[in-house]
């Protein structure tokens, strides 16, 4: 029942971000944000525009937290 729900929440999330990029969300914006976060090192920085741009929800951005502390203690990095 739980996999049901996900997978209408993430149906949902879609359906969203369609009607969203449909009345003019900037993805020029977005893709120039992802340059700045590859070409950069203001990771950290830009995290917090992802989350917002995309719309993380509050377990999501846990979700982030808890991998960006897990790899800054590995001292792994993703560029």
């Amino acid at each position: 029942m739980e996999t049901v729900r996900q997978g209408q929440g993430a149906l949902h999330r879609v359906e969203h971000y369609e009607e969203k990029f449909a009345k003019g969300m900037n993805m020029e914006y977005l893709r120039n944000v992802l340059l700045a976060y590859i070409e950069t090192q203001d990771h950290e920085g830009l995290i917090p525009v992802f989350e917002s741009v995309l719309e993380f929800s509050p377990q999501e951005k846990g979700r982030l937290d808890a991998a960006r502390a897990k790899h800054r203690s590995s001292g792994w990095k993703l560029f």
